[in-house]
């Protein structure tokens, strides 16, 4: 037992280490972009540091992707786009884990307003 937490637990840290290390290998446009919605995301929603946290990251690992992705397809190719799929369900199969649907679309439409 006390192997298996000691092994999850690194696990963990190994992980959290290297998602770090991805927000960081991010153009500073983007870094700046990504903490910017977040920010307003976090006061609009009233979210945790941890919610915003992880929010941040899934958005970083999405625009990683999409840097990929548009060096392998070039940007808006329907390559790029089906290509791009499981990463966009990923992103927001994590998000929504963090916050509703209703949440989503209440701060989508402050920002139109």
């Amino acid at each position: 037992m006390k192997k298996m937490i000691a092994t999850c637990s690194t696990a963990l840290l190994m992980l959290i280490s290297s998602q770090a290390l991805a927000y960081n290998d991010l153009s500073p446009r983007d870094q700046k972009r990504i903490s910017t919605e977040v920010h307003e995301m976090q006061v609009f929603l009233e979210l945790s540091q941890g919610d915003a946290d992880k929010i941040k990251q899934l958005k970083a690992d999405m625009a990683k992707a999409n840097v990929k992705l548009i060096q392998e397809h070039g940007r808006g190719t329907d390559a790029f786009r089906e290509a791009r799929k499981p990463y966009w369900r990923t992103y927001q199969s994590g998000l929504h884990d963090v916050i509703s649907r209703e949440d989503l679309r209440r701060f989508n439409a402050s920002k139109k307003g």
